[in-house]
């Protein structure tokens, strides 16, 4: 699902759980309807008992235990009233855990939808993000979301239908009060909503705090190590430091503001409720009201602050849920990377495929183009080598061969397929790019072999040794097992390399591309380490970008590449002689 989270999204997905929902509604109409009663029974005890007003609640009661003693009544009363609050207390409690799990779902398919777009999120919009942001993005944000969802399912239906029994009730009881008091309640609701404007900014400055810290703080210890060998801890840290102060500072100022208005809302509604105390004991004086019924109206107005506060918190929370449905929506705007359908797989039941660029011209975002008009082909089984100078496209190329760039114009073929017939996780299953740096999870051995795919222990170790990291594996005292720290951290730069051709061996890719795999290694290593491999690219086609002439001499065809455009193509002695390749490695044209 793609778009917008929008408050009618929440509403829908609130509506798709009806069981849960129903029951919720159910079991918190039940407990209102329980509440309802009691804030009468004990001021009518006081009319008929006290002030010797009989009437059908004593004579209910004295028919039925036979007495007529005081005590009685007030013994039964105090037991109705205990037993309704008992009955209505467990029926909260069970209104609450469908309420809960309503509100853990929502959470759920909310982080579901953000992280199934982030699946594929376009690689030129994923690298402007910060891990750190979307941390807080899905986690906070996503908690006050579905809290306010929380408080529709709980707080909504119950608090409506407790004011309009209230209201009921208090009009049959005193009709002029009544009115008054309800004619009051559209000024409460529009000072809430005045208040959540000025708390939803002040929380949204909260949320942009932690959102900037977060970021900092999660970059600063992924390259913890870069920091501490350039000598700025202090200064990063300093930085951390900065951004904590203001968070506290956000957080103090929405704090104390959110208490505030809440403390303002107390305030106003209980000087509507001293002000009607006055009003009552004047319509006891001046009117037909009797003391009891006056008690029992104070009650009820007593009663109804609570369901008005709870309309007025979620008009608040309403408010402040604004600016984390904006925060999720930076999120779920984010351009994807194409969709294309899968209709052929030139792929299957074939050992290998050819692959073909042609006429590709690429840009990135908005900037000055850096590939013009490239056309490439390696043939099925062939190895063919990208040569060129630092910054001439050769990786860039390599990153459109599977996808991760759209071209401009010009096509990508796989053995005559264009990749939009194919599916982009098609031509990755069985595609393997091979970086220059080798990225690792803070993980065993193991994991970062396989990724989490079921592998057998014949399987894995096999593919070490092709990788020439057999012997070292086996002499750990954890073997696959070994954690590896971040990144990789507890193994040398060639180790990291070795561990990432033996993950690309058990992979089993169709083609192969390596950019710059091996230039970590030693070139006996890597002599030794490509001989070793011979076997396992025997009849795969293989796109190798390179700059040492060992490596280069394996592929059957070279292309030069050259300010982002082909300059040269041929075998390695037809560019070595136009002079086109020097024994040192570097590259002229």
């Amino acid at each position: 699902m793609t778009g917008n989270y929008t408050f009618k999204t929440l509403y829908n997905q609130i509506k798709t759980q009806k069981s849960d929902f129903w029951r919720t509604s159910l079991y918190g109409v039940v407990a209102t309807l329980l509440l309802l009663p009691i804030p009468m029974l004990v001021p009518l005890l006081i009319d008929e008992v006290l002030l010797d007003h009989p009437g059908k609640m004593t004579e209910m009661i004295s028919s039925s235990f036979g007495s007529n003693e005081t005590w009685v009544y007030i013994g039964v009363i105090l037991m109705i009233v205990l037993l309704l609050r008992f009955v209505a207390f467990f029926f909260n409690n069970k209104k609450t855990f469908y309420a809960t799990k309503i509100t853990q779902k929502i959470s759920y398919l909310l982080r579901h939808r953000i992280l199934h777009h982030l699946e594929r999120v376009s690689i030129s919009e994923y690298e402007t993000l910060k891990s750190g942001g979307i941390a807080s993005k899905t986690v906070q944000d996503v908690e006050g979301v579905s809290g306010f969802a929380g408080q529709v399912v709980t707080t909504l239906l119950s608090a409506s239908l407790m004011l309009v029994g209230i209201a009921a009730v208090m009009l049959w009881m005193n009709w002029i009060l009544a009115l008054l008091v309800f004619m009051l309640n559209p000024l409460f609701l529009g000072f809430a909503r005045l208040l959540g404007r000025k708390t939803g900014e002040l929380l949204r400055r909260q949320y942009e705090a932690y959102e900037l810290y977060h970021e900092l703080l999660n970059e600063t210890l992924e390259l913890f190590i870069q920091v501490r060998a350039s000598n700025q801890e202090r200064n990063f840290f300093g930085i951390l430091q900065g951004r904590a102060k203001k968070i506290e500072d956000a957080s103090l100022d929405y704090g104390y503001k959110a208490s505030v208005a809440q403390s303002s809302s107390t305030l106003l509604t209980n000087t509507v409720v001293d002000i009607f105390r006055a009003l009552g004991i004047a319509a006891v004086a001046y009117s037909d009201l009797t003391i009891g019924m006056m008690i029992a109206f104070l009650f009820y107005l007593s009663t109804l602050v609570q369901p008005i506060q709870q309309l007025m918190g979620l008009v608040i929370s309403y408010q402040n849920t604004k600016p984390a449905l904006e925060r999720i929506n930076t999120l779920l705007s984010l351009a994807q990377e194409p969709h294309y359908p899968h209709e052929s797989d030139p792929f299957k039941e074939r050992k290998t495929a050819s692959l073909e660029l042609k006429h590709i011209s690429f840009a990135y975002g908005k900037g000055s183009q850096v590939l013009h008009d490239i056309s490439l082909k390696a043939e099925e089984g062939k190895k063919i080598a990208l040569i060129g100078p630092s910054g001439s496209g050769k990786t860039t190329i390599a990153q459109i061969m599977v996808g991760f760039y759209p071209s401009h114009t010009g096509n990508i073929l796989y053995s005559d397929v264009p990749i939009e017939k194919i599916g982009l996780p098609v031509v990755r299953e069985n595609v393997a790019l091979m970086l220059q740096q080798a990225l690792f999870f803070n993980d065993t051995i193991r994991m970062n072999l396989t990724l989490s795919k079921e592998k057998s222990e014949v399987e894995i170790y096999n593919a070490l040794k092709a990788a020439q990291l057999e012997s070292f594996i086996r002499n750990l005292e954890d073997g696959l097992e070994t954690a590896i720290g971040k990144n990789g951290i507890r193994l040398s730069g060639g180790q990291r390399q070795r561990l990432a051709i033996a993950r690309l061996i058990l992979s089993d890719p169709k083609i192969i591309i390596f950019d710059e795999a091996t230039s970590a290694l030693d070139n006996a290593t890597e002599f030794h380490l490509y001989e070793t491999l011979a076997p396992f690219l025997k009849g795969r086609t293989t796109i190798i970008i390179a700059h040492r002439t060992t490596t280069i001499r394996q592929a059957d065809y070279i292309y030069l590449i050259e300010e982002g455009r082909v300059q040269a193509e041929g075998s390695y002695d037809e560019l070595q002689e136009r002079g086109l390749i020097k024994e040192d490695f570097d590259f002229m044209v």
